[in-house]
């Protein structure tokens, strides 16, 4: 009887560890559930803190579910892509490598070892990587460009023009890459394929000044003048910034100028001399503009201001020779270059004009000799060029 007796207390005391132990990998269990859990939640609100640049809340919160869940391999990535962006870099690459060895998916992941890498100048790990978060997310137009970063960065211009005019093909309303395209061909000295880029990418977004503004450089590098005047001239409508208004009205006058806009160039100048009324240089321009809207006169003024503004100013000095001569004062405007024959920047343009003035003098040895010292000082002038052709100088 007694050794029944133990044995059934046995079974009573076997049968209730066995329930604690079961209770204690119940809550177990379940204390892993609720960590998991808070984790996500805790990285939800990290997510949203980085996207609202609360860097120390989103560290603060990411810490928090690693505490929770150490192998979060979505919180690991954030984390390690946190610490990028603050510069600690060797720290958040150990993250980054750490988050793809949980889940070699995470495409973001790869995308900011490939962001350190190139910010490393480690251009061929940079590829690499970004190239794995391409082939992740074929779509993606922030992979799509960083590849193509790259390999232009790696001067592999050709193997970037192919990539992006496939992804344009592919997503042909996405502005990003028509503009990247167009930077790219603008790069390669592609102007006309960058200028029809730069256009599409403007109808398919409106008023994007910094697009216009790359149309409008690129009018410039192709020689378009008269297109790139436009473009300047309705951003400096459209333009708030002063300072930046400022610099599309010179651009704009500038480009007026080289597309013989004479008129719209005084226009410029006259605004721009309201501001800077003791800028000598801006008077020069104002008279150049005038002298090529065929008025003298008002050249002459302008450049006469200049030279108040700047004693000695070569070029109001030249502005009122060309001046002179153009309202036949051949004398005047023979004493004006004479002023500035040793200036270096303007010395054989001082003796093409004396020439020219000799020779409405009719004082045809003074005029060829001065043409022939012209031609001393710069070979590669319109002059030089005429001469090439075989023509006599007596005809320039």
């Amino acid at each position: 009887m007694l050794r029944k007796i133990i044995i059934a207390a046995m079974t009573i005391v076997l049968a209730v560890c066995a329930g604690c132990e079961s209770h204690a990998q119940s809550k177990k269990a379940a204390r892993q559930r609720w960590d998991k859990t808070s984790a996500q939640i805790k990285l939800m609100l990290a997510q949203q803190q980085a996207e609202v640049g609360n860097y120390d809340q989103a560290v603060k919160a990411v810490q928090e579910c690693l505490n929770a869940d150490p192998e979060n391999a979505a919180a690991r990535g954030l984390y390690g892509k946190l610490l990028l962006g603050n510069g600690r870099r060797d720290e958040a690459i150990r993250q980054l490598s750490f988050a793809l060895e949980l889940d070699k998916k995470l495409h973001e992941s790869w995308y900011w070892l490939g962001v350190a890498a190139q910010e490393n100048r480690d251009y061929e790990k940079a590829y690499k990587h970004y190239g794995k978060a391409l082939s992740l997310e074929p779509t993606n137009v922030d992979y799509i460009l960083a590849v193509a970063d790259v390999q232009a960065s790696q001067n592999n211009y050709s193997g970037a023009a192919k990539l992006l005019t496939q992804k344009m093909a592919a997503l042909p309303r996405s502005v990003s890459l028509k503009v990247a395209a167009a930077d790219l061909m603008h790069r390669m000295g592609k102007n006309e394929q960058a200028v029809e880029l730069y256009k599409q990418a403007m109808l398919l977004t409106s008023d994007n000044e910094t697009i216009a503004e790359a149309l409008g450089y690129c009018y410039i590098f192709s020689g378009k003048w008269d297109e790139a005047a436009g473009i300047f001239d309705r951003l400096f409508e459209q333009c708030e910034d002063e300072q930046k208004k400022k610099l599309y009205l010179q651009v704009t006058a500038l480009c007026s100028m080289n597309s013989a806009q004479y008129g719209r160039a005084v226009k410029c100048y006259s605004q721009l001399s309201v501001e800077e009324r003791d800028n000598a240089e801006i008077w020069v321009k104002m008279g150049q503009a005038a002298l090529g809207a065929g008025a003298p006169n008002r050249a002459f003024i302008y450049a006469q201001k200049a030279l108040a503004l700047q004693p000695g100013y070569s070029d109001a000095i030249a502005l009122i020779g060309c001046a002179q001569y153009a309202s036949g004062n051949y004398v005047a405007a023979l004493k004006s270059f004479e002023k500035i024959a040793a200036d270096r920047k303007n010395a054989g343009f001082s003796w093409l004009m004396r020439a020219r003035c000799y020779d409405q003098l009719s004082q045809t040895d003074k005029a060829e000799r001065a043409y022939k010292r012209a031609l001393e000082i710069n070979p590669h002038s319109e002059l030089g060029d005429f001469l090439a052709k075989g023509k006599d100088i007596r005809d320039w």
